[in-house]
């Protein structure tokens, strides 16, 4: 079983502190706590979390690498979804089989930058939630990284930009292709 992590709250969301003592570690070359953090990440966070997790941690050394060089960093796209694959934006589970149009709207804080897009898409059980407009049940539902304050700025806006009711659409289809 994986050691469990102590991680006080007031650092910061889950993935962020785990993402922080990952480059850390690295940055000191202790490649045994670097292994022993990404485990517990996959034990705790899942697939989804651990995704985004290596994606950041990749985007980080890229951007060393470039201010190293004295040169910009290029673009780098970090999502959690797995290459072709949607995920709901609300709880990270895979098979969403709705979306919600939303005018798009960007959030910066300590983390970095989020730009919305002009979709969320819901699986059946937030989206369940969200069309009884029931904020509680869904952070209840999304379990603790729900009360990270970018993640509570992520459904404000949400709830602030939508622009109706879901969209359905047929199980095992991308409606993000030929967009």
């Amino acid at each position: 079983m994986t050691e469990r992590i102590a991680l006080d709250p007031s650092d910061g969301p889950w993935l962020h502190t785990l993402i922080q003592r990952v480059y850390a570690a690295r940055a000191i070359g202790d490649e045994e706590e670097v292994t022993r953090l990404l485990s517990y990440g996959r034990a705790e966070g899942g697939q989804t979390l651990s995704r985004l997790a290596g994606q950041v941690l990749d985007a980080l050394a890229q951007r060393d690498t470039a201010t190293l060089r004295g040169e910009a960093m290029a673009p780098y796209t970090i999502s959690a979804a797995a290459d072709g694959d949607l995920i709901c934006d609300f709880c990270g589970a895979t098979g969403p089989l709705a979306y919600y149009e939303v005018d798009e709207f960007g959030l910066t804080g300590p983390g970095g930058s989020f730009l919305s897009g002009d979709r969320f898409y819901a699986c059946p059980r937030c989206r369940e939630l969200v069309d009884a407009s029931d904020w509680r049940g869904l952070r209840n539902w999304i379990g603790p990284s729900s009360s990270g304050l970018g993640h509570r700025m992520m459904l404000v806006g949400f709830k602030n930009h939508r622009k109706g009711d879901a969209v359905e659409f047929e199980p095992g289809t991308n409606p993000e292709k030929n967009r």
